[in-house]
């Protein structure tokens, strides 16, 4: 009896269950670095925080339109190499000062803060995606 070998298909099938999971996790960490921010703490006009966006990889973060609502949609991970990625931030020139702080305003942190919280329920987002 030949092998009948199926490794392309369930490569290709494996690569869609984590492309499928890692747009679900770029969400998550989008919503949580949102909810980072509020009056007080990072928000003045919520422009900031409604520029937050999950996007595939290899997006140019500093070509968006400002102001502009960006998230709320699953990005595609690119490629590279045997790795698929995503990328979570803001186009907006101020984004990375509020981040990482300026002068003697240590920042707030909320991508990082965000990957933290989100990290522990990553492997979940996959197990769903794969029907487990």
């Amino acid at each position: 009896m030949p092998l009948n070998w199926k490794g392309k298909r369930v490569e290709a099938d494996v690569i869609r269950v984590l492309s499928l999971g890692l747009g679900d996790i770029g969400l998550d960490m989008e919503a949580e670095a949102k909810k980072q921010l509020y009056p007080g703490h990072g928000v003045l006009t919520g422009t900031l925080r409604r520029s937050i966006h999950a996007a595939s990889g290899d997006h140019n973060f500093a070509a968006e339109a400002e102001g502009q609502e960006q998230g709320g949609h699953a990005p595609e991970p690119s490629r590279q190499g045997d790795r698929l990625v995503i990328a979570v931030g803001s186009g907006l020139v101020y984004a990375m000062a509020v981040h990482q702080g300026h002068h003697s305003f240590e920042g707030y942190h909320y991508l990082t803060n965000a990957l933290d919280i989100v990290r522990a329920r990553a492997l979940d987002h996959v197990k769903r995606r794969a029907g487990g």
